[in-house]
């Protein structure tokens, strides 16, 4: 692997964690460095961090609030 690309994961650990995790991407960066870009947007979909997975982890929350409302609700009218 090219020295360049072994600083740049160096400074990004959790790109760094991902390659240790999934080997195959020494080979793929070591015959195309500029790989780099295709692996970033890699990790962030596998960590959850692009916007439609944000948007449906809001969504899931928001969903969650609303139900627990209404069960408060359902308990204090009950009384």
């Amino acid at each position: 692997m090219r020295q360049e690309v072994r600083m740049y994961l160096n400074q990004r650990p959790e790109l760094k964690q991902y390659v240790r995790n999934h080997p195959v991407w020494y080979r793929y960066l070591s015959r195309d460095p500029q790989a780099l870009l295709q692996l970033e947007s890699e990790v962030k979909q596998f960590y959850g961090r692009t916007f439609p997975q944000k948007l449906e982890r809001f969504h899931s929350n928001l969903n969650m609030a609303m139900m627990l409302l209404e069960m408060a609700r359902g308990f204090g009218a009950s009384k």
